[in-house]
């Protein structure tokens, strides 16, 4: 018994090692999953303001909606689908520029839903922003282009924790200016989103390779074992 969790916690040992590894070998570029702010009725991620009626404006996001971050470059970029009640898909595709480290000493007006000033000085959650964005998001085919100043109100597209707007989750939110293919421009749209990392392929190879190793190990002491005849 007492080997056997010797091998288990040498092979705990070895996935954490390898995932610290992993994610230092390209720090610079974070990938997360990002899902929907609220559970039940009208769970959404995106909210499309007066382009659609009543609860068809909330539209949930998607297992295949991405969010990156590049600090290196001080990019990043919004991806994926979302679908509403009645079954309209919406294709998002937000790219986003000019990150600004707000631990830096900047602050800006967009936090929560009142449009409180995060201050990076007192207030102790972590928030950044990507000053500028550009893009597109298509309901059924039908393009909305990122206005040139894509911002409602002065504000950024901020993610950190306690940046989903909504819920002071880990995530990010943004109040977006759009402008259809017609010309039109509706009211501010919003993104308000949680997120979960995403493991990299190289760390997803070290640990399925360390459970087998356990798994290895295991079989090989099972086999060790003698039978004994009364």
């Amino acid at each position: 018994m007492m080997k056997s969790k010797k091998i288990l916690k040498m092979a705990a040992m070895a996935m954490a090692a390898a995932t610290l590894s992993a994610t230092a070998a390209s720090a610079e570029v974070l990938i997360f999953n990002a899902s929907n702010y609220e559970a039940g009725n009208n769970k959404h991620g995106l909210w499309t303001n007066n382009t659609n009626v009543g609860a068809d404006r909330f539209y949930a996001f998607q297992p295949d909606m991405i969010f990156t971050v590049d600090t290196d470059t001080g990019t990043g970029s919004l991806t994926g689908t979302a679908i509403n009640g009645a079954n309209n898909v919406a294709e998002i595709n937000l790219r986003l520029g000019g990150f600004l480290e707000t631990t830096l000493g900047s602050a800006f007006t967009y936090k929560q839903e009142g449009g409180l000033v995060y201050d990076p000085v007192t207030d102790m959650q972590d928030v950044d922003f990507f000053t500028s964005a550009s893009g597109s998001i298509a309901i059924d085919g039908y393009s909305y282009m990122l206005r040139a100043n894509p911002f409602a109100g002065g504000h950024a597209f901020q993610y950190g924790q306690g940046a989903n707007a909504k819920n002071g989750a880990f995530g990010g939110s943004s109040w977006l200016l759009v402008e259809g293919e017609n010309g039109e421009q509706p009211g501010h749209w919003d993104v308000n989103f949680n997120l979960a990392a995403v493991p990299e392929p190289a760390t997803w190879a070290f640990m399925i390779f360390g459970f087998g190793a356990v798994g290895g190990a295991l079989r090989r002491k099972k086999n060790r074992q003698t039978v004994s005849f009364a």
